[in-house]
């Protein structure tokens, strides 16, 4: 042991080192600046130039193919950007897009770490057709859906394009004192080349951006202003489903309020999340809970304190009440189920978040759902009576992170669910350690978390998680250590598929950074993963994976891939009973994919699997295919067909867990044919930088039809069994074809800075039929006969600055 410990004392100190940082001056300023792209102020021409960008791609460490000038200033309200971007004007892409998208077009960004840790960093974007883009990154990854409001103005010349920013410290958060020393950094895409690049070099061997930041030189004596800002919104909406219209409006605010310079409040009032985009929903056959993303900005914005140990699954609130079957369950002989809420009312939520000057990230998440009642009816009295399926509840995430030197920090977590009556609550505690060497060359990882179920009695379960290795650099590698126990659950703020489980994986990489032969770069990995069953200790699986890969100087990027399962796999969970396996045979998959240069007007992505397990008659594949189309730089078209088939696929039929009840052997397992065809179309026309729209229609069609029966013995295999499946009719109870089409269509204004009026129109179908149709028109023919939901809707939305009212209501100059 004491050998280990020195090596492993050796190797940290052996990669550790510290990179020379470039230093940004900064001028302070007391004259106006306005916002147009011009720089004819007087300060533009009196600051220091800042040049010299490096590629980050596609040539690592070469210098940038065009000129860049930056020059920055500041007053007590804002910081101020001019960048001018030497090109010729017939060569650069000026596609538009909506706001946060990137699209095909060059663009020139900016990013912040107010506290210098290189854990945490605002970025500031914007395009040369003017879109603005907004980020916040952390060291776990980067956060697309956190938004600012922020000023910014582009102007095209015939050689070269110039943005202009103003970003107010509103819009930050940062320390109080009279010195800042802030981490910096500029970027540049160039997009006909695949070239970014960064003033202060932005290594790719290295762990992230915000690791790798310059300093700002000469940021003194600035206050926090006063954060406040209020949102409020109207919203209407007329639904009709299948002849029935209903009408409906809604109004409510969403306030975000700076307690000090540090701490931000975001509270949500009377939410109202129906121009949400409809989720992919699918036929699910799996043992397992779908998990779909968030899409409502509450929960997608600065969260990202409350998902850095992945215990909060935001979907959780508001979701599917806790009791939905039991509207079904306790129906009598005589009742039916008239109405069934599938999602929970929101009565508000609340975020606290922020970090104090020695780095101590908190987090504090509230919110509280209404009681939710299904609707039952009997069919022949008619009387009706009502079924709660989910009590008034309160869902509560505190987390408290701590940063540490060389972007390392330990995080302690805890979820809580309390539920009013006698429904259990729950909570989860978590700790989580992320540490680094000096250059980030070497990560140790791994958290341990305890949850606990409460009725008359505490259910204790714990997960602990490990892991070492290095993380940067050409060649990288790491080991992991995981295991949960069976009691193990976080799924009432949380969410997990598996427990009960014990597994190590090793891991091994190697990247090319520069260019060599026809490539620009390449990659190669290969894992290997071992699981077990914890109690009682028995053997799950073994799978490998070995892919490489690379991006060529056409811009074309490619790869190639196997996945095995190279001996008999015992499945825990496919039988849907405690203590049993189904042994499944040996699997190998080889896989694909290609992606052209999207600068080109028309691209395209592929990629596919093959599935070929041992047995005979069993295999499969999964095919996607996505031609993206520009028409001009307002029109843009991205369709994705994707063809999944399984023949000779084996699963659970039945058990007693069913609610079809059955009289025989349990479990059932099957031999089915599965195909599943998906087609979605996204179309955008973008009027311009403040105005677009967008269309989204997606078909997912998935028919299951039973071949064979056989029961489940203990020793995993499966056997022949008397059950056939049939009805009294004589017809498959099984076969079923299941379709979800949708289309979400909006049109966007943002008229003020952080203000918007949107437009949508939803449309769905969904149907579920034991009717299996022999082709894909067939089955598109009978899906419209069932019937559709439309709704129109509008939404209104205004962002009030208490600072900018304060400023003009006294005529102070911004």
């Amino acid at each position: 042991m004491k050998k280990i410990i020195l090596f492993i004392t050796c190797f940290w100190l052996v990669f550790s080192f510290a990179a020379e940082r470039k230093q940004a001056p900064i001028t302070r300023i007391t004259d106006r600046v306005e916002i147009d792209g011009l720089l004819t102020e007087s300060i533009w021409s009196n600051s220091e130039i800042m040049t010299d960008f490096i590629q980050h791609s596609p040539v690592a460490g070469a210098p940038s193919l065009r000129r860049s000038e930056i020059r920055i200033a500041y007053d007590d309200n804002a910081i101020y950007i001019g960048a001018t971007l030497y090109d010729q004007r017939d060569s650069m892409s000026l596609t538009l897009s909506q706001r946060d998208d990137l699209g095909n077009a060059d663009w020139f960004g900016v990013i912040f770490d107010p506290y210098n840790s290189g854990t945490i960093g605002f970025a500031f974007i914007v395009t040369t057709a003017g879109v603005q883009i907004d980020e916040l990154h952390q060291v776990s990854g980067t956060d697309v859906n956190w938004n600012a409001v922020w000023k910014s103005a582009v102007q095209v010349h015939e050689d070269r394009w110039v943005a202009e920013m103003k970003i107010p410290f509103s819009a930050l958060r940062f320390s109080e004192g009279n010195n800042k020393k802030w981490g910096i950094n500029f970027a540049r895409n160039i997009r006909r080349h695949r070239e970014e690049s960064y003033w202060n070099f932005y290594d790719p061997t290295g762990i992230n951006l915000i690791s790798q930041l310059g300093e700002l030189k000469g940021l003194e004596n600035i206050d926090a202003p006063l954060r406040l800002a209020l949102t409020p919104y109207v919203s209407g909406y007329i639904e009709n489903y299948n002849g029935t219209t209903g009408y409906t409006a809604n109004g409510g605010m969403d306030v975000k309020y700076g307690i000090n310079e540090a701490f931000t409040i975001d509270m949500t009032l009377i939410p109202d999340f129906g121009q949400v985009q409809f989720d992919n929903q699918v036929l699910n056959l799996s043992p397992f809970e779908v998990r779909f993303n968030e899409r409502r900005q509450f929960f997608t914005e600065g969260t990202e304190l409350f998902n850095k140990a992945d215990l909060f699954y935001s979907r959780r609130v508001g979701g599917r009440p806790l009791n939905y079957a039991n509207a079904y369950t306790d129906l009598d002989s005589t009742e039916m189920v008239e109405e069934n809420p599938s999602t929970t009312q929101l009565y508000n939520a609340t975020k606290f978040s922020g970090r104090t000057k020695k780095g101590l990230g908190i987090g504090i998440f509230n919110a509280i759902t209404a009681p939710t009642f299904a609707t039952l009816v009997d069919t022949v009295s008619g009387q009706q009576r009502k079924v709660k399926t989910a009590p008034l509840s309160n869902y509560n995430v505190m987390v408290f992170d701590q940063n540490l030197k060389n972007n390392s920090s330990v995080t302690v977590t805890n979820t809580n669910v309390w539920r009013s009556g006698s429904v259990y609550d729950a909570n989860v505690t978590g700790i989580f350690a992320n540490l680094f060497t000096k250059g980030q060359k070497l990560n140790m990882y791994g958290d341990y978390t305890v949850s606990q179920n409460y009725t008359d009695t505490v259910d204790l379960g714990h997960r602990a998680w490990f892991g070492f290795g290095k993380s940067a650099g050409n060649f990288q590698w790491k080991t992991e250590f995981f295991e949960s126990s069976r009691s193990f659950d976080i799924n009432d703020l949380g969410f997990q598929t598996v427990n009960n489980l014990r597994s190590f994986t090793g891991t091994v990489k190697y990247n090319w950074y520069k260019p060599f032969w026809r490539l620009y770069r390449a990659w190669s990995e290969f894992n290997v993963v071992h699981k077990r069953l914890r109690v009682p200790d028995a053997f799950s699986e073994v799978s490998t994976n070995v892919s490489v890969g690379g991006t060529f100087k056409n811009f074309m990027t490619a790869g190639v891939g196997i996945y095995t399962e190279p001996l008999r796999k015992h499945d825990y969970f496919e039988p849907r009973v405690t203590g049993r396996f189904y042994e499944s045979d040996a699997l190998i998959a080889p896989n694909f994919f290609i992606s052209s240069d999207y600068s080109k007007p028309f691209s395209l992505d592929m990629r596919g699997t093959w599935y070929q397990y041992f047995e005979d008659r069993r295999f499969g594949f999964d095919l996607n295919v996505s031609p993206r189309i520009r028409f001009n730089d307002k029109w843009f078209l991205v369709y994705t067909y994707n063809q999944n088939l399984a023949i000779n696929e084996e699963g659970v039929a039945l058990t007693n867990n069913f609610l079809v009840p059955f009289e025989g052997e349990d479990p059932i397992f099957a031999k089915r044919n599965r195909l599943t065809i998906t087609n979605t179309a996204n179309l955008s026309y973008i009027f311009n930088n403040k105005m677009g729209i967008t269309f989204r229609m997606r078909h997912y069609w998935s028919k299951v039809e039973y071949n064979e029966f056989f029961v489940l013995s203990n020793n995993g295999k499966l056997m022949p069994t008397n059950y056939t499946g049939l009805g009294e009719d004589n017809q498959s109870i099984h076969n079923n074809s299941y379709n979800a089409f949708t289309i979400d269509m909006a049109y966007r204004w943002v008229f003020a800075p952080g203000s918007e009026l949107s437009l949508v129109w939803k449309n769905s179908i969904f149907s579920l039929s034991d009717e299996v149709a022999l082709n894909y028109f067939e089955n598109v023919g009978g899906m419209f006969d069932f019937p559709a939901t439309n709704s129109i809707s509008l939404k209104i939305l205004y962002y009030i600055d208490y600072w900018e009212v304060h400023q003009k209501l006294f005529k102070k100059e911004l």
